[in-house]
């Protein structure tokens, strides 16, 4: 049966590969090539607007960790060229440390479906490999950070929308219903209330996706990690479905206990643009079609049997970890105007994150500072 679906799987995307219009999926196409960024008129009034309000809301503004954890990342030596970039160019294996999080504005159980995400903070890549944050003037580094979530597409779509979508979750900050209410009257209103739909299943179970396109090396693309262990992906764990009788905080309990029993590991894996048309970089609600992008393993990321939910290491984390895509690697720069809008936005929320906390965060050198 297995082998039938995935040969049935092979000639759709075959087919799907023949009638489409976009360049040969080895026709990787530069990062920098006229197209693949498009500046928005009124950019950075228009960002400014974005960081007021999501300091305004970050007050009462919560994500809730599921679980933190420390690993590996292994980029393997046999990589072909095209693949071999930025971070990936250097073979080995490099410490990390991830947090699990639900990703809704408002504070909700986890019986409410919603967004999951993956922060991920990779030690010991620079180098050589020259960095954003000497462009900016910033200190030294030697992390890159990536930042998952577990739909493939982002419905805040460009920096028009997602100031319009902010202004509405300022609007409705304390009635979900109000805001669903709201975001359904929109012309894109089945893409907005996405989220919603995710499957609410064990968090191990999901694959995770940075949504918006980033720069790597000579080419950009959308990263992603898959779940491989049979324990992640065997029925317990894939269909183990959060019904409304469960506790408030039953994915954190899910994935404590399988982090309690048994290991995880994930393919990192990258889609490669070769058109802007077919994988834009300025639309983050557009899901790459795989038949044009296939995905390409560039390495492994592992997490031993550990307690997922040590509180020294949670408060550490909550308190003094800074993850920002943008104090990462030059070739793994974020592209974009969603990612343009981050940047602007980052700095701002870390510093009122640090006086909402009384607390100084700071982008931690090395694992082992990690409770």
């Amino acid at each position: 049966m297995e082998a039938a679906k995935e040969t049935a799987s092979n000639v759709w995307t075959s087919t799907k590969r023949a009638l489409s219009s976009a360049p040969p999926n080895d026709a990787y196409l530069p990062w920098d090539a006229q197209g693949v960024e498009q500046l928005v008129p009124d950019e950075e009034a228009k960002t400014h607007q974005v960081a007021d309000i999501m300091n305004r809301m970050q007050r009462h503004n919560f994500d809730q960790s599921q679980g933190i954890v420390k690993g590996t990342l292994t980029v393997p030596s046999d990589l072909p060229p095209h693949l071999a970039q930025g971070l990936f160019a250097h073979p080995g294996s490099y410490p990390v440390c991830a947090r699990y999080a639900n990703e809704p504005s408002f504070l909700q159980p986890d019986n409410v479906p919603g967004p999951r995400g993956m922060g991920l903070k990779v030690f010991n890549c620079s180098k050589g490999e020259s960095r954003l944050t000497d462009i900016a003037g910033n200190e030294e580094s030697n992390t890159q950070d990536f930042l998952f979530n577990n739909a493939p597409m982002l419905e805040l779509t460009d920096i028009d929308t997602t100031l319009d979508i902010m202004a509405l979750r300022e609007k409705h900050f304390d009635n979900p219903i109000a805001l669903s209410a709201a975001t359904k009257l929109r012309t894109d209103a089945l893409k907005q209330n996405a989220p919603g739909l995710l499957p609410n299943t064990n968090i191990i179970s999901h694959s995770m996706y940075t949504q918006s396109a980033f720069r790597f090396g000579k080419y950009y693309g959308h990263l992603a990690l898959f779940p491989i262990l049979p324990e992640q992906t065997k029925p317990k764990s894939s269909t183990q479905s959060v019904s409304s009788s469960d506790p408030h905080n039953v994915l954190k309990d899910w994935l404590f206990d399988y982090f309690n029993h048994h290991p995880a590991k994930y393919q990192f894996k990258i889609q490669l643009g070769t058109d802007p048309a077919h994988h834009p970089t300025e639309d983050a609600s557009v899901v790459w079609d795989e038949a044009t992008a296939p995905y390409q393993t560039v390495g492994y990321v592992e997490f031993p049997v550990q307690d997922s939910f040590n509180q020294e290491r949670r408060v550490f984390w909550e308190d003094h970890m800074r993850l920002d895509p943008w104090r990462g690697l030059d070739a793994h720069r974020p592209l974009g105007s969603i990612n343009r809008v981050r940047k602007g936005v980052y700095g701002r929320s870390t510093k009122q994150r640090d006086e909402l906390n009384a607390r100084d965060s700071y982008d931690v050198q090395l694992v082992d500072e990690i409770p």
